[in-house]
Parts: C-alpha cells; sequence; structure tokens
C-alpha cells in the first residue's frame, strides 16, 4: 500500500512538472505573440497619426484609406463628445445656424446628416447624371467639398466619389 501512494505521488509531480513546461512554453509564446500586436498596435497607430495629419493639411487621400479608418469614426459617437466650441465651428461648417444649446447642436447636426444621407440616396436613386451644374455645386457645398471653379464634370467625380464612400461603402459622414 505505502509502494502505490508513492507511485501516486511521483505521477502526480511529474504531471504537475509537464503541466508547469506547458504553461512555461505557452506563456513565453503568448509573451510573443503580445509583442507581435503590440508592434502592430504601434505601427497602426503611427499609420493613423499619418492619416489623420493628411486629413488636417487637405490632403486628397484613395477611398481605400479613408474605408480603412472610417470604422474608428462614428457619427454619434464624436458628436457626442464635442465641446460646445466644436460644435459651434460644425454648425458653422454645415450651414445650420449656432444658437442653442448643447443639446440643441447635437439634435441639429443629426438632423443635417440625416438630410445628407436620405439626399444621397435620392441622388443615387434618380441618377447623378439627371443634375444641373448648379446642383451639383450645392451639393458639393453642403458636403463640406470644394463647390467653386470646377466643371460639370469635376463636379460628378466629386460627388461620385462622395456617394461611392457614404452610401456604398456606409463611410460615416
Amino acid at each position: 500500500f505505502q509502494e502505490t501512494l508513492e507511485e501516486l505521488a511521483k505521477e502526480q509531480k511529474r504531471k504537475a512538472t509537464r503541466r508547469k513546461e506547458e504553461l512555461i512554453e505557452a506563456g513565453v509564446d503568448l509573451a510573443k505573440d503580445g509583442d507581435d500586436s503590440i508592434d502592430k498596435t504601434e505601427n497602426s497607430a503611427a499609420d493613423m497619426l499619418e492619416f489623420l495629419e493628411k486629413a488636417r493639411s487637405g490632403e486628397m487621400m484613395p477611398p481605400d484609406i479613408i474605408i480603412k479608418y472610417a470604422n474608428y469614426f462614428k457619427d454619434d459617437l464624436h458628436i457626442d463628445n464635442m465641446p460646445r466650441m466644436q460644435l459651434i465651428n460644425m454648425c458653422k461648417y454645415m450651414g445650420i445656424h449656432p444658437y442653442g444649446s448643447d443639446t440643441f447642436l447635437r439634435f441639429q447636426l443629426r438632423h443635417k446628416m440625416r438630410v445628407l444621407k436620405e439626399d444621397d440616396q435620392r441622388i443615387l436613386w434618380e441618377g447623378i447624371d439627371s443634375l444641373t451644374k448648379m446642383e451639383l455645386r450645392e451639393a458639393c457645398q453642403e458636403r463640406g467639398m470644394r463647390s467653386t471653379g470646377l466643371s460639370k464634370d469635376a463636379y460628378k467625380d466629386l460627388l461620385q466619389q462622395w456617394l461611392d464612400l457614404s452610401v456604398s461603402k456606409n463611410v460615416p459622414i
């Protein structure tokens, strides 16, 4: 009986040792994976900062880059966290009179974005070719794009790129 107990104890000790070794190996693998994910995070953060700098400077960016970073910027999430001065500036930018409380300004901005999305759907349904040069210019102006000194084809190209991103790819406004 004594020998059986000693054998069981030795077997449990071997299993525990093996389990510790496996955990140590797994920990090393996790640490390696963690290092890789940290490197990826640092690279993606650097890429994001580069994207934001280009966006702030007004540099033209290809649609695939815009789509890549669009999921980080949802309409409601950022409007809810904007301080009053940013809300006022956004209202001025969108052609909204910036009067009232912060809640009212947020409501107006959301309403304007909803109207733009509905307008995008109507333009797609009617076709971009059905718009006159003046309507194209106004549509570009409402969306914050260049709205002076372009030909009708240039306005069409700008608006078509907007529609591709906002409706087809669901990029937030």
